[in-house]
């Protein structure tokens, strides 16, 4: 496969995946060099890219595994049109409690969750982790996976119940993003009868 791939300058405002022009770069026939991930807009070289998908014949590539199952999960939201200064944070914060924690897997939880993408705060309590993060780079599903790795077990009961609404609500958060289109047809006055 052969396309034109434009490499920007420093200074330049193109992206190396997209062919807008010659307008301060350089132009080069062959592969793509870098490509940026949908999900967190990370520069990635194509060459070391371990990570890809194929969405409606495009190839994307990604920086970890995280973003790929990201994008897998709703790759509407990552691929409509829209203005790369639109596009802003969904920030969540949840206090997730556990069964019995012992302060070492705590730290250990608390250290793991910002290598997360998305993750911004993860801070350890007596019982429990208050953590943040972007809804559009992390989810709850995958924080508590990471945290039951670290060695914690996630209570159940109400506080479970409280963890699958969350689950839920981030869903349709999502979900509602990636089909902005025009609105549902409740959302629409109906027409004037005559």
């Amino acid at each position: 496969m052969r396309c034109v791939c434009v490499v920007p300058d420093a200074d330049s405002d193109l992206s190396p995946r997209i062919p807008h022009g010659v307008q301060g770069g350089l132009i080069m026939t062959g592969k793509i060099l870098t490509s940026r991930d949908p999900v967190c807009g990370m520069d990635i070289t194509v060459a070391d890219s371990r990570y890809s998908t194929s969405h409606r014949g495009l190839v994307f590539h990604f920086c970890s595994a995280q973003c790929l199952a990201r994008f897998t999960r709703h790759p509407a939201l990552y691929t409509r049109a829209q203005r790369t200064a639109d596009i802003r944070p969904i920030t969540k914060k949840h206090k997730l409690q556990f069964v019995l924690p012992d302060a070492e897997a705590l730290r250990r939880a608390g250290d793991r969750l910002p290598a997360m993408m998305g993750v911004t705060v993860a801070q350890p309590g007596d019982d429990h982790l208050l953590v943040e993060y972007d809804l559009r780079q992390a989810s709850l599903e995958q924080i508590e996976a990471e945290a039951e790795a670290s060695g914690l077990i996630l209570k159940g009961g109400l506080h479970g119940w409280r963890r699958a609404w969350w689950r839920f609500t981030e869903e349709n958060e999502l979900d509602n993003l990636a089909d902005a289109g025009n609105g549902a047809c409740c959302n629409r006055p109906p027409p004037r009868l005559r």
